[in-house]
């Protein structure tokens, strides 16, 4: 392709050469990637570390993709360049959020995107809000539609303490539903009252069962997201009313799910899962009408309730050494990998 204004022709990338995690991670020099007709050329800023990239670079999300291969499903930045037509061409010098399946990921300091997926974003909205447009901030609605829409009346979420679990108690407080939100130590239950949460249970604490099935009978809690999995979603089949359902939507346990059969069978619970790439498989009229109004909602809730608190920022060459460590504890805030930075940092926002 032609040089880009700095006159460079490489780029540099993460490329994961081995299913170990962060460790499997070597940085690059690859090709700046040409854009075709329809498409962008993207300079990174930004690109968050969600579960599903680390489950990704440990091979163990969805199948395992071909290695060598560079991780990050989605992320934010600037059109450098278009592969033609009307707009692709519109957006050049436009910052943009973006998402991929497969290919080449956002841990590098170019990525093409398709024009038509790619998500222009308001000043006011943050880089790093920016950058996680897509995977928590559609979770967050995909997971609260239900208790939205009425067909439940109040939602219990397992990992409250996460973005994504913050998202939903901004989401919750908006629309008027009762939010049980489960954190895992007894710290985050103050910090999530705090955060606006008005129902917060300690998982770690003796009477946290009964304490559940209290509240969630109250409550009617007909409705739960887990994004823990191993027994905790067996408890929560325990714990709330007959005939509820959980949509399992992540594995922070790293376990598989178990439940008592008996709650399945004689109390009518469902378990169930959830995964945002769903949302997108009705390419129908009816359908592409209904995912453009899904994104249109998200982006225009990026700078309040789907907003993301940055903890820190990873460089590239640092990814195998800093992110293990930086992974060990989630609740603060996402960290975001920076291909541009030579240095980690901390977050320059405050929380």
């Amino acid at each position: 392709m032609k040089q880009l204004p700095d006159g460079s022709t490489t780029m540099r990338a993460a490329l994961l050469e081995t299913f170990s995690g962060p460790a499997g991670i070597r940085v690059v020099e690859l090709p700046v990637p040409v854009p075709r007709r329809g498409e962008i050329l993207v300079r990174v800023i930004c690109s968050p570390v969600n579960p599903s990239d680390v489950l990704y670079c440990f091979g163990t999300y969805a199948s395992p993709p071909a290695l060598p291969v560079v991780p990050g499903f989605e992320g934010c930045g600037i059109v450098v360049a278009s592969g033609g037509g009307w707009l692709a061409d519109r957006l050049v010098g436009t910052r943009v959020a973006g998402a991929v399946q497969a290919g080449q990921g956002f841990w590098a300091e170019y990525i093409v995107l398709k024009a038509m997926e790619a998500m222009p974003i308001p000043a006011a909205v943050s880089d790093e809000s920016a950058a996680s447009a897509f995977v928590n901030p559609l979770t967050a609605l995909g997971l609260a539609r239900p208790v939205i829409r009425g067909r439940h009346r109040a939602m219990i979420h397992t990992a409250g303490a996460s973005q994504l679990g913050r998202m939903l108690i901004r989401l919750s407080r908006r629309h008027g539903f009762p939010l049980i939100n489960i954190v895992h130590r007894e710290a985050l239950v103050a910090e999530l009252q705090a955060a606006g949460g008005t129902y917060v249970l300690d998982a770690s604490r003796a009477d946290f069962a009964e304490s559940l099935t209290a509240l969630a009978r109250d409550l009617e809690a007909t409705w739960a997201a887990d994004a823990v999995a191993g027994e905790l979603t067996g408890t929560l089949a325990a714990c709330m009313p007959p005939g509820s359902t959980i949509a399992v939507y992540g594995v922070l346990s790293g376990k598989e799910s178990t439940v008592n059969p008996g709650d399945l069978i004689f109390r009518g619970q469902t378990v169930t899962g959830y995964w945002v790439s769903g949302e997108f498989k009705d390419r129908s009229p009816l359908g592409l009408l209904r995912i453009s109004r899904f994104l249109r909602t998200a982006r225009r809730l990026l700078a309040s309730d789907l907003r993301t608190r940055p903890r820190a920022h990873v460089p590239l060459a640092a990814i195998p050494t800093s992110l293990p460590g930086l992974l060990a504890s989630t609740s603060q805030g996402k960290i975001y990998i920076r291909p541009g930075d030579r240095e980690s940092r901390p977050t320059e926002r405050p929380a």
